[in-house]
């Protein structure tokens, strides 16, 4: 399973400071905190979870879901015609507060006591060791692209730091940012191949490349 202490172990080696005289513990979290917000944004952490209404009303907060960044399809099983599919501003409405999304049913669908919604929704993932979680969700196979997407984001830091500081020459600031963006060249291509390895389509909310946002209801 991928650590945070793997991941900086595998930027280090590619920024060749294995010894971290040149890219702090700092910089290099913080470069991973950014990689990893780019990942969510093109491939995002697609789940799904069944949420069952306690009180009937209009307004439902769908407090079993965390961390969400939006949804993505809401259905409501039906046992003789299947599942049915509920449209988003036809039947209702939602706001996120903190990861949580709340419902507000506009339509002649209200939800009763005992009705089981089931929400695919899009969410971010985690490293162990890192921002305080403990399990992993990333995939192996986007563990590489990480790698790149971080060491890109590092070397940005850093040119930023380079000019910042007393003594700096733009010079130094402008190797590491074409550094940077050789890496970050890779880091995208790597997210590209991912999708176009994926057997099955993209899952609904993919952005398909960078001047396509987030899809969301």
């Amino acid at each position: 399973m991928t650590k945070l202490d793997d991941i900086k172990a595998g930027v280090r080696v590619l920024l060749e400071d294995s010894t971290a005289k040149r890219f702090s513990d700092a910089i290099l979290e913080a470069a991973l905190r950014q990689a990893l917000d780019e990942i969510d944004q093109h491939l995002p952490l697609i789940l799904r979870t069944d949420f069952t209404v306690t009180t009937a009303g209009r307004d439902q907060e769908l407090t079993t879901i965390t961390g969400c960044q939006y949804l993505v399809e809401i259905t409501l099983p039906g046992e003789a015609e299947g599942s049915a599919r509920l449209e988003p501003g036809e039947v209702f409405t939602y706001r996120l507060a903190s990861g949580v999304p709340s419902l507000h049913f506009s339509g002649s669908l209200v939800p009763a006591a005992g009705d089981v919604f089931n929400v695919c929704y899009a969410a971010g993932y985690s490293i162990g060791g890192f921002l305080g979680q403990t399990a992993t969700s990333l995939p192996a196979e986007l563990e590489h692209a990480l790698v790149l997407g971080t060491a890109a984001m590092a070397c940005y830091l850093r040119a930023g730091g380079v000019v910042e500081r007393y003594g700096g020459g733009p010079q130094d600031s402008a190797r590491l940012a074409e550094i940077g963006a050789m890496w970050r060249e890779n880091f995208l291509r790597a997210l590209h191949g991912f999708k176009t390895l994926q057997q099955f389509g993209f899952p609904p909310g993919f952005a398909l490349d960078r001047w396509d946002g987030r899809v969301s209801l």
